[in-house]
């Protein structure tokens, strides 16, 4: 079966890895007297309240550097903070700046690695399919397709690293990037921002628990179609 095959293990390992820490920690809940949901909440508050902008913006470097996303938490650090920023809307701004200068710096890095090479590493490590899906998008419809893939960091390094490696124009490639950060990180941070106390009201592991069972279920079709078509 697809399912129970090392590719596939190895294709879904990121969201496999996490549920297999979430029921770990069910499970520790049922065992111990660990805290309940509003008390680790408020301590999550307080570490976010003596460091959260360095914890927000060292997830949002991890979350925009290509293949270190797609094991890296980061957008939970990074929606967590804006989040807890409430009722202050200047931290929240500073957070949301901070965000986007982490994901800037990151998009620079993920150009220089496909322009000077360094993307051949990652070819070894399973990126060869989504960068050449990328890179064909890349090439048919040019910079301006990084307004729409950066909404997503993952998507968007794939981009980032896609332009380098098409080496296109730096200048053009720096202007595209900083508008669609800046845009697509503002909705996001304002999203975030009005909808926190509801945020956090799903985070619940019974929510956190359906959630990646989805996505294990998502990548396992995606897996099994993907073997097909081969």
């Amino acid at each position: 079966m697809y399912l129970l095959s090392k590719d596939f293990l190895k294709f879904a390992a990121a969201p496999l890895t996490l549920l297999v820490a979430l029921l770990a920690i069910i499970v520790l809940y049922q065992i111990f007297p660990l805290p309940p949901k509003a008390e680790f909440i408020e301590f999550m508050r307080h570490y976010y309240n003596q460091y959260g902008y360095w914890l927000v913006f060292i997830a949002a470097a991890g979350e925009g550097l290509l293949f270190v996303n797609w094991y890296w938490p980061g957008s939970i650090a990074v929606v967590v903070g804006v989040v807890f920023a409430r009722p202050d809307p200047v931290r929240a701004i500073v957070m949301v700046a901070l965000i986007m200068l982490g994901f800037f710096l990151t998009t620079l890095i993920n150009y220089a690695v496909g322009r000077y090479g360094w993307y051949r590493l990652f070819l070894w490590l399973g990126l060869r399919k989504p960068l050449d899906d990328v890179k064909r998008r890349v090439e048919n419809k040019g910079l301006p397709i990084i307004l729409w893939t950066y909404v997503h960091p993952n998507l968007g390094a794939l981009t980032a690293t896609s332009a380098g490696i098409l080496q296109l124009p730096f200048k053009k490639f720096l202007a595209y990037s900083a508008v669609a950060i800046v845009g697509w990180n503002t909705i996001w941070g304002f999203i975030a921002y009005f909808s926190g106390p509801k945020l956090l009201d799903y985070m619940g592991f019974t929510m956190v628990l359906i959630g990646l069972v989805v996505w294990v279920v998502y990548l396992g079709v995606k897996y099994a179609r993907r073997k097909e078509v081969v």
